[in-house]
């Protein structure tokens, strides 16, 4: 699957791109059954994050990041072939976990030449069950000032001021998909029904990317492509991951 012309139109000129049913149940549901396992008996969240280093690492937790369907959705974006930059079952507890605060994810690791994030319902998503919100056009402004320290959720950044226009995405159903740019302010509000919410964060950088601090590639960002080729040679259990090419 690709995007239309006019999504492609629309990711660029607002900065993201709803897609409806981007990626099958069947995906979707081989995700979900792990997840449970990443609330501890404590019901806190305890995320575990695809690692580059050593890619069969949980690799069925992290198919979607080889899905077709993503994988031609970004390529009809960033027009080339693209690098597997994050990955992650992103959950929120229920009865009160909290999402994140207002954030560009560049105001991490700023990266320039095509960077973007694929945010995928695993679950039913509604505005009361941590639901995502993103700011129009705020990709336009480039990155913008953020605070490291003190901020509402330790350990991430947060915008030092609320965007003018924001928006609450329409409730998402498992395989609804936002992609968005690495520049667009996001945020995820509180948890307040009984049913933990799940989502997964892939995030991918065009093939020929670079660091802006730097000005080189990343050295250990494989390309889509490779990713699958290393999950087929190892043997890796993942229903029809030959035919994920």
């Amino acid at each position: 699957m690709t995007l239309t012309e006019e999504q492609v139109e629309h990711f660029y000129r607002e900065g993201y791109v709803l897609v409806p049913g981007l990626v099958p149940a069947n995906a979707i549901e081989a995700v979900l059954k792990l997840a449970p396992a990443q609330l501890n008996d404590n019901g806190l969240w305890e995320p575990r994050i695809f690692d580059h280093k050593n890619p069969l690492k949980d690799a069925p937790l992290h198919r979607l990041l080889v899905e077709p369907a993503i994988e031609g959705a970004v390529k009809a974006i960033f027009g080339s072939s693209l690098r597997v930059y994050y990955g992650m079952l992103a959950g929120v507890p229920a009865h009160g976990g909290n999402g994140l605060p207002w954030h560009q994810d560049n105001q991490y690791t700023h990266i320039l030449g095509g960077a973007l994030n694929v945010f995928i319902a695993l679950s039913r998503i509604s505005l009361e069950k941590a639901g995502l919100w993103v700011a129009p056009r705020s990709h336009l402004k480039g990155v913008q000032p953020a605070k490291i320290n003190d901020t509402s959720a330790p350990g991430h950044r947060e915008a030092l001021a609320e965007p003018d226009k924001a928006v609450a995405l329409p409730p998402m159903q498992p395989g609804d998909t936002c992609i968005f740019d690495r520049n667009m302010l996001h945020r995820s509000l509180k948890n307040t029904t009984d049913k933990n919410r799940f989502a997964y964060a892939a995030q991918f950088q065009a093939e020929h990317a670079r660091l802006a601090a730097s000005g080189k590639k990343d050295p250990d960002k494989m390309l889509v492509s490779e990713l699958r080729n290393c999950w087929l040679q190892n043997g890796v259990e993942i229903d029809n991951l030959e035919t994920l090419a």
